[in-house]
């Protein structure tokens, strides 16, 4: 019977290590998708892909312009230079026009593909100006703003244009959409014949305006009704985010005046500007879509238009893709939630192969009958417009028949548009892959955040900065951030790490290390707390040099003008800034805020991005007045700080709650994941058998164990509980602490074990039925305790720093 037991027992941790290895493909993500890029004939195009697990294999497809139609797969054996498995590298020989189009990345682990969003190569070209006879006459009164318009053919990428007046180059103008030069309040020394000149900064190729516009500006009495200067373009395509500026150019004598409108609705005035060269929108939203009104007027008339602005949306699956569990030769539906505008195409593939349109039911949707083992994998829908790409997906589970004398194989060579790629070629993997970006706990993900940036604010202070990967693991609770001099060493050994006392909330990526020393070199790195109180350290950032003033170089960073705020709602604050110094380097802006009635420390946010105007300001409190302020900085520097706005949140609109009555003793039944339920069944089974024979061993031997302490020790049934747990021992909650100073938890290739009661960086107290645990799990600590059963805690704990 032993011998029969003990198979049963080994096919069940088989078949549960087969269920964690499936479920694992759950957590997969691309770090990095291929991106878009233009370049000219003979060059070498490279594309590039990451994901957050090794991947066992890659692939690439190619889909040339005007095809509806993928190319073969494309086995890749180089890793772009990298060893780990999680990177791959496509190199394009561009010798042939036909190699445009569109390029794609497959990661394959065992069976299951997932591929990335396609990426498309185009060639970098610049066609030549259509030729025009006559120049272009403008004829206008001293005052008046006169738009310069450069006629600007196909170009991939976009050309940078340049204007010239009487064939000099004019060094500094005002410039709208790229190709338009603004001439304000214009007077009779701008008269002259224009040009302007396009170049390709790929190809080195210029073309030169085969058309003059003549300026002439008079000064006079004469009187002219208000007409527009340019014709105005009746609609702008835009995406959310950017900024917009609906061009409307009138003239006339005297110079008129313009008045803007929205048909229908408001002017958003928030965040809208009238500029010489029309009506500047700053952040764009769907909301803001709708038909725009200009008019001109002076005391002889009036000259109006109508534009309309249409925000384009790039596509986004806005729903998880659900796939059941579905025996063999079963059928299923699945449906995929897209939006975006214009309305995106869908695609299907199942392990990175794209289905055929007979398995379509409509775009947004995929049906499959009967249902195959070669169709267990990865599902995933593809979203496309011309504006992007997003995709789901999800994982489908094939139940095989059951047989009852021997077994039948479905064909795994499934195969779609030629693609070549068979199934029967990859190898299942067997058991977990443990990711090397990730830290595991049991079967969690731990996403670190990313390798911090750091910009010097003064003498005595830096700017630390971070991301966080596509987190599809355990979420974040908070960070810390921690800092260690270098060059500094005690008793022979490097200093130790130190950790600012502020828990940073998970939704800001950004902070300020005060109290440095000018002059000495730092390294500082990010600790994320996740939701089960376990924590994961960012890679070290550079080594940075904190240089005193007098030995940086003067930089005076550009002021940015704080142009207004507005509540969008109880907890979101919308503000928007210029600057006038275009030319000037600037990596981002430092958004500061904190609650008018607080004296403590701003939170601050970072923009990054020269060109960036505004931002939301979220999680703030309802009907709270804030202040808030702007900086610009660059990599060296930062700039003195705009001008302080105030704005109050709005209030909560609050709803009389309805109140529910709850029976004490009635639990919520718990959920059982779709996902493995067949080995759950399997593995519950088999567990159960054993755990039987445990359990009746163990009531034996603890009914005994309670007879002899009822006799020993009645007593301590009158303890008391204090916090959570029992005086002088017994239940103990769990925490997890970091300690500011110092921060002893360094890599292991820099430091030594903690002796002496040293303390490391990440403690975890477990403390269950009053025994104490010290043992290292991964790297990690435990807590050091004192004899009563509590833990004890370390003697650089400052006041200020709490339990987390």
């Amino acid at each position: 019977m032993r011998p029969l037991s003990f198979l049963y027992g080994f096919v069940g941790v088989i078949l549960c290590l087969v269920k964690y290895s499936v479920s694992d493909l759950g957590m997969i993500s691309f770090s990095r998708h291929p991106e878009p890029l233009a370049a000219p004939l003979g060059d070498e195009a490279y594309f590039e892909c990451s994901l957050n697990l090794p991947a066992e294999k890659f692939a690439w497809r190619h889909r040339p312009l005007d095809s509806e139609h993928w190319g073969p797969l494309i086995p890749i054996t180089n890793t772009g230079g990298k060893s780990d498995g999680k990177t791959s590298r496509h190199v394009v020989y561009f010798d042939d026009k036909s190699k445009a189009g569109d390029y794609q990345c497959v990661a394959y682990y065992g069976t299951s593909g997932l591929a990335s969003d396609p990426a498309r190569l185009s060639l970098a070209t610049l066609e030549d100006f259509a030729y025009e006879k006559d120049p272009q006459d403008l004829h206008v009164s001293v005052g008046n703003t006169v738009p310069i318009t450069c006629p600007v053919p196909y170009s991939a990428p976009q050309p940078i244009v340049q204007f010239y007046k009487n064939n000099v180059l004019i060094d500094n103008f005002l410039v709208t959409g790229g190709k338009t030069m603004v001439l304000e309040n214009v007077s009779v020394s701008d008269s002259g014949q224009y040009h302007c000149v396009a170049t390709n900064y790929i190809t080195a190729e210029s073309y030169k305006s085969k058309q003059k516009t003549i300026l002439s500006v008079f000064d006079g009495d004469k009187v002219q009704l208000p007409y527009f200067v340019k014709q105005p373009q009746p609609e702008y395509k835009v995406l959310p985010g950017q900024n917009v500026t609906l061009e409307c150019f009138g003239a006339g004598n005297p110079v008129p005046r313009v008045t803007w409108s929205r048909i229908g609705s408001h002017l958003p005035n928030a965040k809208v500007r009238i500029t010489p060269a029309g009506l500047t929108i700053h952040n764009v939203q769907p909301s803001d879509r709708g038909q725009y009104h200009c008019s001109w007027h002076n005391k002889y008339d009036t000259k109006q238009y109508k534009i309309l602005l249409h925000v384009v949306e790039r596509p986004r699956v806005t729903k998880q893709l659900k796939v059941p569990t579905v025996s063999e030769g079963g059928e299923i539906e699945l449906s995929c939630s897209v939006s975006g505008e214009p309305e995106p195409t869908v695609e299907w593939l199942i392990n990175g192969e794209f289905l055929p349109k007979d398995h379509r039911r409509g775009s947004r949707f995929l049906s499959i009958s009967p249902v195959e083992k070669k169709h267990a994998g990865i599902v995933q829908c593809l979203a496309s417009n011309e504006y992007g790409s997003d995709s789901e997906y999800g994982l489908l589970r094939v139940t095989p028949k059951q047989h009852l004398s021997g077994t039948t194989e479905s064909r795994s060579d499934y195969n779609t548009h030629g693609t070549g790629l068979n199934h029967r070629e990859h190898t299942r993997i067997g058991g977990r892959r443990r990711p090397k970006e990730g830290k595991r706990k049991g079967n969690a993900v731990l996403v670190p955040p990313n390798q911090p940036n750091v910009t010097r604010l003064s003498d005595v202070s830096v700017m630390v900065r971070w991301s966080v990967p596509e987190n599809k693991g355990l979420p974040i609770q908070f960070f810390k951030v921690q800092y260690r001099e270098l060059g500094q060493k005690m008793n022979g050994k490097q200093g130790k790490w130190m950790t600012a006392t502020m828990v940073i909330p998970n939704h800001v990526c950004s902070f300020e290390v005060t109290d440095l020393q000018p002059n000495h070199t730092y390294k500082f790195r990010i600790a994320a707390v996740y939701s089960n109180n376990d924590n994961k350290l960012s890679r070290n950032s550079v080594k940075f040099l904190l240089n005193h003033t007098s030995d940086v170089e003067v930089n005076k960073m550009p002021i940015p003008l704080l142009i207004n705020t507005e509540a969008l709602s109880p907890n979101e604050v919308l503000l928007v800034w210029h600057i006038e110094d275009k030319s000037a380097k600037i990596d981002g802006f430092y958004v500061y805020h904190r609650a008018t009635t607080s004296a403590g420390d701003y939170i601050k946010t970072t923009v990054e991005g020269k060109s960036a105007t505004s931002i939301v300001i979220s999680h703030l409190e309802p009907d709270t007045a804030y202040e808030f302020k702007v900086q610009s900085f660059a990599t060296d520097a930062a700039s003195e700080f705009s001008r302080i706005f105030k704005q109050k949140t709005k209030k909560v609109v609050t709803e009389s709650p309805v109140q529910q009555v709850v029976a004490e003793n009635k639990f919520k039944p718990p959920e059982i994941h779709h996902a493995g339920s067949l080995y759950a069944i399997i593995c519950g089974a088999v567990g159960g058998v054993a755990l039987l024979g445990v359990f009746a061993v163990i009531v034996v031997v603890y009914k005994r164990s309670k007879r002899k302490q009822n006799r020993e020790s009645p007593q301590r049934q009158d303890k008391t509980v204090v916090n959570g747990r029992v005086v002088n021992g017994g239940i103990a909650d769990s925490k997890i602490n970091i300690t500011p100073n110092p921060l002893a938890g360094l890599d292991a290739s820099e430091d030594s074990i903690p002796k002496n009661g040293q303390q490391s960086t990440m403690e975890m107290a477990s403390f269950l039925n009053g025994q104490n645990n010290n043992s290292h799990n991964n790297g990690d600590p435990g807590v050091q305790s004192n004899t009563a059963g509590e833990p004890s805690l370390p003697e650089s704990l400052s006041a200020n720093e709490q339990p987390l």
